[in-house]
């Protein structure tokens, strides 16, 4: 892993400049040499947006197959943050906990993270800071996980109450968010980049969700304004996924209609 210590200051130019940096050098080298790093999820977003938030795939299960990644609980009850390999649960009603192996997820992303790439990164918004990465990445038909700690000026995440049958589909349900604003508080934003040929399986772009250092404050991430944080990169070529086999997704189309 390159431990490389650059402050990079985002002004016009910075991205022309990173190209001739030690980093995106590392990146490529990274994506050649890849092929046992992978991406394990639970089922697909398709699923998830048509409301099939019943689950049988436990966070036990799913820690066998990564420590680090993104998700959510059965019936959509929060938002999942997998860091060091702990699994927490941010509720809607604000209150972050870690879960249980015995609970279960009807949709989740996680990897054995193992950064190839580490910098530094100054005061950067969220559209700064992944325009400085995707500037960085030998190619955007990869999958990345990522991970930011430090502080942060300003982040608002949310998260979604516990939904009960009959589920209705993600976009009803997200109309009912929970959103939270907090403001110079550190922590991580665990996170994935992954290629647009995937999307309706997984998220295409970058999918955050946050938890902070005191494990008090988390959720999925909607915006966030960074001070000096540190940047860690994965390159990620293998994807797998595991298909529930219940009635509901047997039987739903997908993807909606």
């Amino acid at each position: 892993m390159l431990k490389a210590k650059c402050l990079w200051v985002l002004l016009a130019g910075a991205s022309a400049a990173a190209q001739s940096h030690p980093v995106p050098q590392r990146l490529a080298a990274a994506a050649r040499g890849a092929g046992n790093d992978a991406v394990f999820q639970v089922s697909t977003l398709d699923a998830l947006s048509s409301g099939l938030y019943e689950a049988s795939f436990t966070i036990g299960q799913m820690k066998k197959h990564g420590d680090f990644g993104v998700g959510t609980y059965e019936g959509l009850d929060g938002e999942m943050i997998v860091l060091d390999g702990h699994a927490y649960q941010m509720r809607a009603n604000g209150i972050l906990s870690e879960a249980a192996d015995d609970m279960r997820t009807p949709f989740a992303v996680v990897t054995t993270f193992k950064p190839d790439v580490q910098f530094s990164v100054g005061r950067a918004s969220y559209a700064q800071l992944t325009d400085l990465i995707d500037s960085m990445l030998p190619s955007k038909n990869l999958f990345y996980a990522l991970r930011v700690h430090g502080p942060f000026t300003a982040i608002t995440t949310r998260s979604v109450g516990k939904q009960f049958l009959p589920y209705t589909p993600l976009a009803q349900a997200l109309t009912m968010q929970t959103v939270f604003a907090y403001n110079n508080i550190a922590g991580t934003a665990v996170g994935f980049r992954s290629p647009a040929f995937v999307s309706g399986i997984n998220q295409a772009g970058y999918h955050f969700h946050f938890v902070s250092d005191d494990r008090k404050s988390g959720g999925h991430a909607l915006s966030f304004t960074t001070e000096e944080v540190t940047v860690e990169v994965q390159v990620l070529r293998r994807h797998s996924i595991w298909l529930p086999e219940d009635e509901p997704f047997l039987k739903a189309t997908l993807p909606p209609q």
